[in-house]
This record gives structure tokens, C-alpha cells and sequence, in this order.
């Protein structure tokens, strides 16, 4: 979790890129950003802080919002998310591995969204069609959208409303084939 020492060196990193930014600022001021900061990103990990101050500082150039630091800490973690795309080929591979007669098997070996919505349009649609064009296309639709919803909710902070609507998460341990 982001402590306010790492806090403070940000800031002061931050102040030494963009010169303008807090110059107006007093030491009560400093203060106050330092805590309003030290609130917001507690529940941060260290890492995931410094890696987004630095993305920031190489790509923008105005001092950063918290919101812009929180945006920057979700991209990160949704980048390293498959895309709609590679995932499909997954779940074909895992079905061709699986076959339709071992369905619950399958379903524990695909990522915990994979899952979802694979049982949304149904496993053995999926299995017994001999063109997939749709399925595909509803997969990756479906995939993007929940993709995309939980970069939002990682900007908030809030991932609860997406792991009741799943009953899991995106981001988590995978069992990888």
C-alpha cells in the first residue's frame, strides 16, 4: 500500500518536471495534497503508484489529477488482459481439448470472465455449431464490454458491482492450459 513517504517523493518528482505546477502552493497546501493523496491511493500497492507516476510524467505534461493517476493505474492492469480476441481462440482450444461431454471441467480450466460469459451463450452452443462467426462475435462483444466496465470500476476503486456480477473477477489468478 502507497505510504505518504512515496507520497512526498512523487510530488516532489512530479514538482521537478512540471515547473509550474504548485508553484503557488504554500506548506499547508503541500500538506493538505500530500493527505488528500495519502487517502486516495492507501489502498494502492507501492509498485502500481510509482509505475503510474512515471508513466504520467513520460507521456503528459501537466501535473497529473488523481483521477489521471487512478486511470493510468487501471490501464496498466487492464493492458495486461487478453483481448476479446485471443481469449475466443481460448475457449476453442479449451473446447477442442474438452470436448462437449466434459463441460464443468472446461469451464474450471478458462479465465473466471472466460466462463461467464461462455455460459452465457452457452457451452454447448458453442461446441455443436459448425460455423461460429455469432458466437465469436457475441464472445468478444460480451468480453470488451466487461473488459472495459472493469477498467471503469478500477478507476473507482470498485471492483464489488462487477464481482457480483460475474461472481468472480477479471484480474485474478487464471488457470492457464
Amino acid at each position: 500500500m502507497t505510504s505518504k513517504e512515496t507520497i512526498i517523493k512523487a510530488i516532489t518528482l512530479l514538482k521537478t518536471n512540471y515547473q509550474n505546477a504548485l508553484r503557488d502552493y504554500d506548506k499547508e497546501d503541500l500538506q493538505m495534497l500530500v493527505e488528500t493523496w495519502a487517502e486516495f491511493f492507501k489502498d494502492t500497492p507501492e509498485s502500481e503508484f510509482k509505475e503510474a507516476i512515471k508513466s504520467i510524467v513520460n507521456k503528459s505534461d501537466y501535473f497529473p489529477t488523481i483521477a489521471q493517476i487512478k486511470k493510468e493505474i487501471a490501464n496498466e492492469k487492464v493492458s495486461n488482459i487478453a483481448s476479446g480476441e485471443e481469449e475466443w481462440e481460448q475457449v476453442l482450444r479449451t473446447i477442442h481439448r474438452y470436448g462437449s461431454y466434459r463441460q464443468q471441467e472446461a469451464l474450471e480450466h478458462m479465465k473466471p470472465y472466460t466462463a461467464y460469459i461462455v455460459n452465457l451463450i452457452g457451452y454447448q452452443n458453442i461446441c455443436m455449431s459448425s460455423d461460429n462467426t455469432w458466437n465469436r462475435k457475441e464472445f468478444i462483444a460480451e468480453y470488451e464490454q466487461l473488459k472495459d466496465k472493469e477498467q471503469e470500476l478500477l478507476m473507482t476503486g470498485n471492483t464489488n458491482n462487477l464481482k457480483m456480477l460475474t461472481n468472480t473477477k477479471l484480474l485474478g489468478d487464471s488457470n492457464d492450459l
